[in-house]
Formats: C-alpha cells, structure tokens, sequence
C-alpha cells in the first residue's frame, strides 16, 4: 500500500506528464527509500521542480 503521494510540477512550466503533456504530475509511493530517492532525482531534474508530499495514513 502506498505511503505518500507526491506531486511535482515545474516552476517554469516544462512537460512533466508524459500523457497529458501537463507541467505537472502525481506518483504514489510505496517506501521511505522510494521517498528519499524520488526528491533526489528531482533536485537534480533540469526541469526545477517543486515537489510536495502528502503521507497517506
């Protein structure tokens, strides 16, 4: 069961989803690790993308 839902959408409004061609997408996630690994990879997206995590409970 996923733990988090994040959202990351590009402050300078590039195409984050690949099927809408949206600046913006939602992922859900199923791990701390997962969670640690996803904003690694979005600190270092060219993209500059702002992500927000909301925990699911």
């Amino acid at each position: 069961m996923a733990k988090y839902v994040v959202t990351a959408t590009s402050r300078t409004g590039q195409k984050v989803n690949a099927v809408t061609g949206g600046p913006s997408d939602q992922k859900a996630i199923y791990s701390d690790q997962e969670l640690r690994e996803f904003q690694a990879a979005a600190a270092a997206d060219p993209r500059d993308l702002e992500v927000t995590v909301r925990p699911l409970d």
